[in-house]
């Protein structure tokens, strides 16, 4: 009985292994896609990208700078949470995404809801960016709220105009 459920997992582990070798190379060029995306989500204006330092990436509209892309990861309530923020040339927020995050679902997984989101276009490193003042926070999750904040605060702090 053990030498079968010892062989069982040999091939069990086997059979892993080889599915891993096989799909890793696709699982990365499948992120490699969903980023580019990304960068073109937060910034539309331009046509290509190349990474200017770490975590910025430089948005160019032909020969024009259309922007910078900037990634940040605050931590929030239950993790750090992943953020792309598009900026323009003059330092005001375009969009943002949320690339990625652990937060309590139903509370602070609400930060990746549009009509939050939005709040943040059009700020600025001058502008005070604090939830429940400046920021309407989400009900419950003000830890995650203040993440958020603090990440676009340090996305528009990288890129001084």
């Amino acid at each position: 009985m053990g030498l079968v459920l010892a062989l069982f997992c040999l091939v069990s582990a086997g059979l892993l292994a080889w599915v891993y070798v096989f799909t890793k190379g696709i699982i990365a060029e499948q992120a490699r896609i969903k980023f580019e995306t990304s960068l073109k989500e937060v910034l539309p204006q331009a046509s290509a990208f190349t990474m200017e330092a770490e975590s910025i990436y430089r948005g160019m509209d032909g020969e024009r700078l259309a922007g910078y892309a900037v990634s940040v990861a605050p931590r929030g309530y239950s993790g750090k949470i992943a953020i792309l923020a598009g900026v323009s040339v003059e330092g005001k927020i375009i969009k943002i995404k949320i690339l990625e995050q652990t937060e309590t679902a139903g509370l602070g997984a609400n930060v990746i809801k549009p009509e939050f989101l939005r709040q943040f276009v059009e700020k600025k490193i001058s502008d005070p960016i604090e939830p429940k003042k400046d920021i309407q926070a989400i009900t419950g999750a003000t830890i995650s709220s203040r993440a958020v904040c603090r990440g676009v605060k340090e996305a528009l702090e990288k890129i001084k105009p």
